[in-house]
C-alpha cells in the first residue's frame, strides 16, 4: 500500500499499489571525484539517449495520438519526436508516427511533422528539448542549485508512490507548496519499476498544465460576482469553459544530479516514523534526472477526510462533478481514475464554487470545503491541435483483474464502454466515477454529526444523486439539466 502521512497532500499517489521492496538506506560515503565530475560535465554533455526507437512500453504512461475525423478516429502510433506542433492533424497521417512539440497551454496554433524515419537517435535528444521548453529551460538545472538545503527548512515528506517521492514545502514566496519528485531517463530502476523516459512524462506535464490552465478566467469572474453583478448578466462570450477545480500547477522543473541532502534526511525520518515501501533516493545515480511538479496545496484526500455532514460530502460532490463537466467541454477530458484519494479536501471560507459550462456560469455552495481533482496519469484529453493524449489500459491487464474495492469494477466498466478503444472519447467514463464517489460518500465517509436533521437530508440527496447519475451521458449533462444544479 502506499504510505502517506496524517495529513496527507495534494497531487501526489497515483493508483498503482507499492510492492514492499524492503527498506534501502542511506549511503554513507560519496564518491566526491565522481559528483564533481558530473558538475563540471553537466552543461557541456551532448545528449544522444540510451535508446534507438521510442517505442511504446506495455504501461500506463503510454501516450497516442489520434486524429478525429467526424465519426471515424484514425489510430497513431505512439508519439516519438516532439518538435514544432502547429495545426491538425492532416487526413493523409493515417497511421504513421508523428512528431510533437510546443504543446503551449496558451497558443491555439500547433503545427504537426510526419517522420520520414522511424529508428531516429536524435528522437530522445528532441524529447528532451519538448520538456525543457514546458519547463522555461534550455538546460537541466542541478538539483541541489535550484532546491538548496538552506530553502527546504520548512519541508517534510508527506507521501511516495511507485513513481517517487512527495514532499509538503513552503516555497519562497511564503506559500505550502507539494513537490512531486519523479526520476525519469534512467537505466536504475525506481521501487522496482523502470523509470518513465522523456517521451513517456509529457502526457502528465502537459494534462496537468491544460487543465490547470481553466483557472485562468475564475477570479475576475467571482470579482464581478462579488461586486453584485447577477449570474445570468455576465456577458461570458469570451470564457466559454472555466474552473479552479483542477490542481494547480505552479511550475515544473527538469533537474539533474544528486537528491539534495535535506530531502534525503527527511526520507530517512519518514522512513524511521512510518515505514517507506520505497527504495531510498540516494541509490540512485549522481547525474540522475528528474521532473519536479510544483503543486499548490490543496488538502487532504477523500478517504482520509472528516467532514461535519454530509451537506459538505454533497456540496463537494457537486464541485468535483462540476469539475468534470468543464473538462469534457473545453478538452474532451475524461479522468478515468477518479478513486478517492484522487479527490482532495480542503477547508474552504469561500461560499461558492465558480465555474463556466458552454458559456454559463454555474455556482455550486462550499459548505466549508474545497475540491480538488488530482492524478491524471491514466486521463484521457483532447488537445486544440485535435490530437488526443490517452493512456493504452489495454497493455494494462492486471488492472482490470483486481478486485475487493468498487474502483476495480469502474475499471471494467470503463472497458467494456470502450470496447477496448482507449482513444476513444466517452464522457459517461467520468458519470461512472461520479456514481462511485457517491456511493463512497453514503458508506466509507467519515461524518462528526450524524444524528443532526441535516445530515439525514443530505444523506437522502447523495442517494437520489447515486440512483440517477447513470442515467446522464456526461459529466456536462448532469451539471447542466440535474436540478441540483
Amino acid at each position: 500500500m502506499t504510505a502517506v502521512a496524517d495529513n496527507f497532500d495534494c497531487s501526489i499517489l497515483d493508483d498503482e499499489t507499492t510492492k514492499n521492496k524492503g527498506r534501502r538506506y542511506r549511503q554513507s560515503v560519496i564518491d566526491t571525484m565522481e559528483l564533481q565530475k558530473f558538475r563540471d560535465s553537466l552543461h557541456d554533455e551532448t545528449i544522444n539517449g540510451r535508446r534507438s526507437t521510442f517505442m511504446c512500453k506495455p504501461s500506463r504512461s503510454t501516450i497516442k495520438i489520434v486524429k478525429e475525423i467526424r465519426d471515424s478516429r484514425a489510430s497513431l502510433r505512439s508519439s516519438t519526436l516532439y518538435d514544432d506542433f502547429k495545426g491538425f492533424l492532416s487526413e493523409d497521417c493515417d497511421d504513421t508516427i508523428v512528431e510533437l512539440s510546443k504543446l503551449s497551454i496558451d497558443d491555439s496554433v500547433h503545427e504537426i511533422t510526419v517522420l520520414e524515419k522511424f529508428h531516429d537517435t536524435s528522437r530522445i535528444a528532441s524529447a528532451r528539448d519538448y520538456v525543457l521548453r514546458r519547463c522555461n529551460q534550455t538546460e537541466p538545472i542541478v538539483f541541489d542549485e535550484c532546491y538548496p538545503d538552506t530553502e527546504l527548512k520548512n519541508c517534510h515528506k508527506i507521501g511516495e508512490g511507485v513513481y517517487g517521492e512527495v514532499f509538503l514545502w513552503r516555497a519562497r514566496d511564503g506559500q505550502a507548496r507539494v513537490l512531486k519528485i519523479i526520476p525519469i531517463a534512467g537505466d536504475t530502476k525506481v521501487n522496482g519499476e523502470p523509470q518513465k523516459g522523456f517521451h513517456e512524462i509529457i502526457s502528465e506535464i502537459v494534462i496537468a498544465m491544460e487543465l490547470s490552465a481553466l483557472r485562468s478566467p475564475i477570479a475576475t469572474i467571482e470579482k464581478l460576482l462579488d461586486e453584485g453583478k447577477e449570474i445570468d448578466t455576465l456577458d461570458l462570450h469570451a470564457v466559454q469553459n472555466a474552473t479552479d477545480i483542477f490542481n494547480e500547477v505552479k511550475a515544473v522543473r527538469c533537474v539533474r544530479g544528486p537528491y539534495p541532502a535535506r530531502l534525503l534526511d527527511l526520507w530517512e525520518l519518514f522512513d524511521e516514523c512510518r515505514g517507506s515501501d520505497n527504495d531510498n533516493p540516494a541509490l540512485l545515480p549522481v547525474d540522475q534526472h528528474y521532473i519536479v511538479l510544483e503543486l499548490a496545496n490543496a488538502g487532504q484526500d477523500l478517504e482520509s477526510y472528516q467532514f461535519n455532514s454530509a451537506e459538505q460530502a454533497h456540496a463537494l460532490f457537486l464541485q468535483v462533478a462540476l469539475a468534470l463537466a468543464v473538462g469534457e467541454e473545453a478538452l474532451q477530458f475524461e479522468h478515468r481514475d477518479l478513486h478517492w484519494g484522487n479527490v482532495l479536501v480542503a477547508p474552504s471560507e469561500q461560499a461558492w464554487a465558480t465555474g463556466v459550462v458552454r458559456g454559463r456560469a454555474v455556482r455550486v455552495a462550499r459548505r466549508g470545503v474545497a475540491a480538488t481533482l488530482i492524478d491524471y496519469s491514466l486521463s484521457r484529453l483532447r488537445l486544440r491541435s485535435g490530437a488526443a493524449l490517452f493512456c493504452d489500459l489495454a497493455r494494462d491487464e492486471a488492472l482490470f483483474e483486481a478486485v475487493g474495492d468498487r474502483q476495480f469494477a469502474v475499471y471494467r466498466l470503463m472497458r467494456d464502454r470502450l470496447a477496448g478503444d482507449w482513444s476513444a472519447y466517452d464522457p459517461h467514463t467520468n458519470v461512472l466515477w461520479l456514481h462511485y464517489v457517491a456511493g463512497k460518500m453514503l458508506t466509507a465517509l467519515r461524518y462528526k454529526r450524524t444524528n443532526t436533521k441535516i445530515h439525514r437530508h443530505h444523506i437522502a440527496k447523495l442517494r437520489a444523486i447515486e440512483g440517477r447519475i447513470l442515467d446522464y451521458g456526461s459529466a456536462a449533462q448532469f451539471v447542466l439539466t440535474d436540478r441540483e444544479f
